[in-house]
């Protein structure tokens, strides 16, 4: 563990991002915001590539097992925080970064039914404060949105510039949804003002990967197929998701990171295979050889009429293409294999007789 001021270190040459886009030719320092969650335990070792100095803030006490053993205060520094917290922030942004991966906010279906209030505090709130801090200096801001934002726009493919069309403000589960797009509607009003400072937005579809907690649905399938439950499926399953391998996403958001094309611009970064659940739930009992049916419930009786499902959801990746020359390349098949190979290793780490491991597990 560093304090802040420790965790800055001294400042230096700031590279230019348009001189370069690949991100492991960036020789800066980065600020990793809500580095112990999913994605960051995937961005922060991959940025150790490339960039000369990081640091991971999270509210969890002590950094993740992914990275902990890189944190040495010199490449790498943890510091534990709330980004709520006026004296955290402000410590926190008092030294001076080159690039920003903001990831920081409260995420899940769970959590924003439960407590649409703290969504709004961390998301949005959190990330206005933030800006105020950094608003006038030279810096890429990188903010992780959500394909939430686009709403239940029946029209699929979404570009980024299509129609956001939300349900009623009475339904909690379109708060996380216009958390994010207030958001964007700050870093793009700041990229657009003339000054140093750079935002770039990205659009996640679906994430999943090796830790991703079983709250969201494929982790969900393969954590109740190992412990040999059916997988519970929502509704009938014939809504459709582009799932998108973690890593993949990661070497995207880099991309956007440095690219000089990128500043100011939103880029929807997801898989275009469009899969039903009903078919994911197939694919994961096949893939861990488990013999058992898909549950089938009704999702208004687990979560009331606070919750609106989508039928589609598809991104156009044509901007990430051409702009960042990025597309998804992790099949949905080999991802499922490596979640799956993560949760039976987790499991074996717990009960390594062989005996009955329950389903719950701290991602790290």
């Amino acid at each position: 563990m560093v304090s802040v001021s420790e965790a800055g270190g001294a400042n230096g040459d700031r590279v230019d991002a348009g001189n370069t886009v690949d991100p492991d030719d960036a020789d800066d320092r980065v600020l990793v915001t809500g580095a112990a969650g999913f994605v960051g335990r995937h961005l922060v070792p991959r940025l150790l590539d490339g960039a000369r100095r990081v640091v991971a803030t999270d509210v969890e006490p002590e950094p993740p097992d992914r990275y902990a053993d890189r944190v040495d205060g010199e490449a790498l520094g943890y510091v534990a925080g709330d980004l709520t917290e006026a004296p955290f922030r402000e410590e926190l942004l008092a030294e001076p970064f080159d690039r920003i991966f903001h990831l920081a906010a409260v995420v899940g279906v769970n959590a924003y039914v439960d407590d649409p209030l703290r969504v709004t505090e961390v998301n949005v709130v959190a990330t206005e404060r933030m800006l105020e801090l950094v608003a006038d200096r030279d810096v890429r801001f990188v903010f992780t949105s959500t394909s939430e934002v686009y709403g239940r726009n029946p029209d699929v493919p979404w570009s980024e510039g299509d129609d956001r069309v939300l349900g009623a403000p009475t339904v909690d589960r379109w708060s996380y949804a216009t958390s994010k797009s207030a958001c964007e509607h700050m870093l793009h009003g700041l990229s657009a003002a003339e000054g140093p400072f750079e935002a770039t937005v990205v659009r996640p579809f679906n994430l999943y990967g090796p830790g991703q907690r079983p709250d969201f649905v494929l982790p969900a399938f393969v954590d109740r197929v190992v412990s040999g439950e059916p997988p519970t499926v929502f509704d009938g399953g014939d809504q459709t998701r582009c799932f998108t391998y973690v890593e993949d996403f990661v070497e995207g958001a880099l991309a956007a990171s440095v690219h000089p094309d990128a500043a100011g611009e939103a880029f929807n970064l997801g898989s275009t295979r469009e899969t039903r659940i009903r078919d994911l739930a197939d694919l994961v009992i096949e893939a861990a050889g488990a013999d058992v049916e898909p549950e089938f419930v009704d999702g208004e009786e687990v979560y009331g009429d606070s919750y609106e499902d989508l039928r589609r959801r598809v991104p156009d990746v044509a901007k990430a293409r051409d702009v960042l020359g990025w597309e998804a390349e992790t099949p949905l098949e080999t991802g499922i294999e490596r979640v799956l190979a993560r949760r039976r290793a987790r499991a074996a780490e717990r009960d390594p007789d062989g005996g009955t491991a329950g389903t719950g597990e701290r991602p790290t």
